[in-house]
């Protein structure tokens, strides 16, 4: 902003062509300056100097906040999401931090998929919260939906409404995620209800989701993103840095919550110990070392050998998923596991 007359009473004709003619064009110019050398360099006084950097220092200078003030306000802003699970809650400090992205490792049928349907039910039907979940294999049905949430609770009109606070979309490539990730910034999103009145054809009015999102689940992420490190990709590397940046900013921004679902490959351990990292499994995450640095928190899934992942086909109701769960890597809890069951969708 550039200084002009009448700023301050001080601040006249004379006084502004004396610190122009010192090189002194905008308030900047001005601050940085020390007030005695402009003083002897523009014979501008002393006083009427300190007098235009008070006035100055009163209307635009910020107010100095305490950093314990700073950080009382980050903890009260911070929302801690249940998992719906007491073992895994206890794991992860109370549940899924917002602010944060966390991310889910595990091979195939581990039950990385189950656990994320888990996490948005909860969030759904016992938090009341809106929940967008990415499906780029589009292994998210409504029925696998509806046999979490009816397990869950008898009322069907308790079942509608937790199934509209769940978006589910399905993208095809890494820039349907982020298209996806636009409706995280909308105040509300909306979803098709089913229209009663239109026969048996069906119908759909739109209908509010139940407000704006607060938990962000991307499903099968190396569907998406593993094409994109080819060889002949030139700009995979700067998209995923992208993809990356643009979920982190969102769960600070927005103060909510990420979950990413990442697979596994065979730890090459004589690799691992030249880089200096010690190996905690035969598995590590499948996207490599330029994703490693992502996640705020990561979590390694498998299922317990006795386990089953089908549901119950007489009963159609999900059957329990024992499952263990470690933590790999946080940057604020220590490395720990557990273990609990969920209901197998």
């Amino acid at each position: 902003m550039r200084l002009t007359v009448g700023m301050c009473p001080a601040l006249t004709d004379e006084v502004l062509s004396k610190l122009k003619n010192a090189g002194i064009r905008n308030i900047m110019d001005f601050m940085l300056k020390d007030s005695e050398a402009l003083a002897m360099e523009t014979s501008v006084s002393y006083k009427d100097l300190q007098s235009i950097r008070r006035i100055i220092h009163a209307h635009y200078a910020a107010f100095a906040v305490p950093g314990d003030d700073l950080l009382g306000e980050a903890v009260r802003s911070a929302v801690v999401i249940s998992t719906g699970n007491t073992n895994l809650d206890s794991l992860l400090g109370g549940g899924i931090m917002t602010g944060e992205m966390m991310e889910i490792c595990g091979s195939w049928s581990a039950g990385k998929t189950s656990l994320c349907v888990n996490l948005a039910v909860h969030a759904a039907l016992k938090l009341g919260l809106s929940t967008l979940y990415v499906d780029p294999l589009i292994n998210i049905s409504p029925l696998r939906l509806n046999h979490v949430v009816e397990a869950l609770s008898e009322e069907e009109e308790v079942v509608e409404q937790a199934l509209a606070r769940i978006k589910v979309v399905t993208p095809s490539d890494v820039w349907g995620i982020f298209q996806a990730l636009d409706l995280v910034r909308q105040p509300y999103f909306s979803v098709m209800g089913k229209n009663a009145d239109s026969g048996a054809g069906g119908g759909a009015n739109p209908m509010t989701g139940g407000g704006k999102i607060k938990l962000v689940i991307v499903d099968s992420l190396p569907s998406v993103l593993t094409p994109l490190l080819g060889r002949s990709q030139s700009q995979g590397r700067g998209i995923i840095s992208h993809l990356a940046t643009t979920l982190k900013s969102l769960a600070s921004e927005q103060q909510l919550a990420v979950v990413v679902v990442n697979n596994v490959v065979q730890a090459d351990f004589s690799s691992m110990k030249s880089h200096g990292d010690e190996p905690h499994s035969r598995w590590k995450p499948g996207l490599g070392r330029f994703w490693a640095h992502v996640p705020n928190t990561r979590l390694f899934i498998e299922r317990e050998d006795n386990s089953s992942t089908l549901p119950d086909c007489q009963s159609n109701n999900p059957k329990p998923l024992n499952v263990n769960v470690t933590i790999w890597k946080s940057t604020r809890l220590k490395m720990a596991n557990t273990k609990f069951s969920i209901f197998s969708s």
